[in-house]
């Protein structure tokens, strides 16, 4: 099987890094474009250290589209091709949404929702040039559907998320791109660990997961894989639970 090239943003750590990793055990090569350019690639270093396969790391703010325009280039130069996008950096600054600043809200949509847009779409113009098809994954979110007050934000900048996954399926579809979204549950993550081995949340995870523990990284890549495996060619336009079965639980 041809090698694979994969861009995945927001890479650097946690569930980025999972769906890295779990794209490279599959011997596709990746490059982890993040805010932070030193931790980009020291991920990558990490990676293609444990994994063998040829990773890049490259600095990257996604809402600024000449960046992206040059993380597109840089991808081109060194490895020739593009077959995968992930759209994974977002941010969440859980304030609650009368308290909220114009400019945070509009921060958090420039970053979860415009920068997706720039990266399809300057992605998959490089994947039609090329003619061999392609796959992109929008990580979107369970806030999608259910928000509190101090996510109004986040989750819609994540609902607009999965509706521009839809609308570039339909675009890309027949150009033998696909487009598919993956709304992670709860992910145990350096950033949420200190949350989620406290008692009481443990606890909850235990009554309301049906599977009986949290996510992790890997789970969130485990599903990127599908995705992007040659079986999943007629799968588009879809958005896919990965949680546990927690949504499932009634109230």
């Amino acid at each position: 099987m041809p090698t694979k090239v994969a861009i995945i943003t927001g890479a650097a750590r946690g569930i980025g890094y999972g769906i890295a990793t779990c794209l490279a055990r599959q011997g596709t090569q990746v490059v982890i474009a993040d805010m932070n350019g030193e931790s980009a690639r020291e991920a990558a270093a990490q990676l293609a250290a444990a994994t063998g396969v040829k990773t890049l790391g490259l600095a990257c703010d996604i809402t600024a589209r000449p960046q992206v325009e040059a993380l597109i280039r840089e991808t081109l130069r060194q490895f020739g091709q593009i077959d995968i996008l992930v759209n994974n950096a977002g941010i969440c600054p859980f304030v609650d949404i009368m308290e909220m600043s114009e400019e945070m809200f509009k921060k958090t949509v420039d970053v979860n929702l415009h920068g997706a847009f720039h990266c399809t779409q300057l992605a998959a113009r490089e994947m039609i040039q090329r003619g061999q098809g392609g796959r992109v994954i929008f990580i979107t979110s369970l806030a999608a559907n259910v928000t509190s007050a101090a996510q109004g934000d986040y989750a819609a900048s994540k609902a607009g998320l999965h509706m521009l996954m839809k609308s570039f399926a339909i675009a890309l579809g027949p150009k033998g791109i696909t487009c598919n979204a993956i709304a992670p549950g709860m992910i145990l993550t350096d950033m949420t660990r200190f949350h989620w081995e406290k008692p009481e949340p443990a606890a909850f995870v235990k009554q309301r997961v049906p599977v009986g523990r949290i996510g992790t990284p890997e789970d969130i890549g485990n599903a990127v894989v599908l995705l992007c495996a040659p079986e999943a060619a007629y799968i588009n336009g879809v958005g896919l639970i990965v949680d546990g079965g927690h949504q499932a639980v009634c109230a």
